[in-house]
C-alpha cells in the first residue's frame, strides 16, 4: 500500500478523495438502481446536495472519508468510505459500492476494502472495523470472511429509510494483526 496525500494506491486500484469534477458521476450513480445492485438502496442525491456536502467537509474530515475507487488507469468504478462511530471512537464502519456492474465479481471491492482496512488499523487508532451486509448478499459475505471478519449478529437496519435484514460483521485489531492477508501485501 502506498499513500500519497489523499490517495491510497493498491495493486490494481487507487482510492482517492472526491473532487468537484466527480460530482456529476456520483449524482448519476446515486440515482441509478443498477449502480447499487440488489442489496443497496439508491441515495438519489442532487448535484447541489453533493456539492454542499463536499464544501462542508462531510465527505472528507477526520472522522469520515469517502474515496472514489478508480482502476489504475483512472477509470472510476465505485466508492468506499468509512466513518468513526461517534459513540465509540475506536470503531470504524465501512461501506463499499462497485457502481459499474461490469466490474463486479473481479475482486475490486475486496481489494479496496483490504487496503482501506490496512489504512484504518495502521494509520488510525482503531480497535475494530465493522460492516453491514444484506442477509442475501452472499458475495459480500464471502468477501468479509476472506478479509478476516467474523459474523457478530443478525439484525434489521435502515438503508436510505428502507428496512432491510442483514448481518453485522466485525474485524478486531487482534484478528487483523494475526491475519496473513494483511501481513503480505504489495502495491
Amino acid at each position: 500500500m502506498t499513500i500519497f496525500g489523499n490517495r491510497i494506491f493498491t495493486v490494481r486500484l487507487q482510492l482517492r478523495r472526491i473532487e468537484l469534477e466527480d460530482l456529476p458521476l456520483l449524482v448519476e450513480w446515486s440515482n441509478d438502481p443498477q449502480a447499487y445492485g440488489r442489496y443497496l438502496t439508491p441515495e438519489c442525491h442532487s448535484t447541489e446536495q453533493l456539492g454542499l456536502q463536499l464544501q462542508a467537509g462531510v465527505l472528507w474530515n477526520e472522522r469520515n472519508k469517502t474515496f472514489l475507487i478508480e482502476l489504475r488507469d483512472g477509470e472510476p468504478i465505485g466508492t468506499v468510505h468509512y466513518w468513526i462511530r461517534s459513540e465509540d471512537p475506536g470503531s470504524a464502519v465501512m461501506a463499499v459500492k462497485i457502481a459499474r456492474p461490469e466490474e463486479r465479481g473481479k475482486g475490486f471491492g475486496t481489494e479496496a476494502q483490504k487496503y482501506l482496512i490496512l489504512f484504518l488499523f495502521n494509520r488510525l487508532d482503531i480497535r475494530q472495523v465493522e460492516m453491514y451486509t444484506d442477509v442475501n448478499n452472499g458475495a459480500q459475505q464471502r468477501c468479509l470472511h476472506k478479509l478476516g471478519f467474523e459474523l457478530t449478529q443478525a439484525l434489521a437496519y435502515a438503508d436510505q429509510q428502507v428496512q432491510r435484514h442483514g448481518y453485522l460483521y466485525r474485524l478486531c485489531r487482534q484478528r487483523f494483526a494475526n491475519e496473513p492477508l494483511y501481513q503480505h501485501h504489495y502495491a
